[in-house]
């Protein structure tokens, strides 16, 4: 009786919790603050294994860091300049960087990173002027 009455109130206090944290969870829906036609992340590149996560990662960090340097020299933050389309970046990872190990790509996206950080204040600040942050 004693483990009846044990498994009962663990079964309701899962139920419990699994009906909370249903509405917890976050949905994968693309809306955005702002830029709402900016270009989706292509879906192969979301279906990557998780094996490859690296390569996913660093793309990301590359296409970043293109958007960045866009607005940096065109001193404007149009939605077009700040998410142009992730063709250069795939490209610009399937050219140089393909070849790359999986702590050599997290090197590596390390470094797109502190590019992109270099320059972020300064994307912010315009695209903050114009809405787009």
């Amino acid at each position: 009786m004693k483990i009846c009455n044990v498994l009962l109130l663990t079964a309701i206090s899962f139920s419990s919790a699994t009906a909370f944290a249903q509405n917890l969870v976050p949905t994968m829906d693309s809306e955005y603050e702002f830029c709402q036609q900016r270009p989706p992340e292509p879906e192969w590149l979301q279906n990557l294994h998780v094996r490859k996560s690296n390569k996913r990662l660093l793309i990301q960090s590359i296409y970043r860091l293109e958007g960045y340097q866009r607005v940096a020299a065109s001193g404007d933050c149009k939605c077009n300049t700040l998410f142009p389309p992730w063709s250069n970046a795939v490209q610009h990872y399937n050219d140089n960087f393909l070849h790359l190990e999986q702590f050599e790509a997290m090197q590596t996206r390390r470094d797109f990173q502190d590019q992109g950080s270099a320059v972020r204040r300064f994307v912010q600040e315009l695209c903050e002027a114009e809405g787009n942050w």
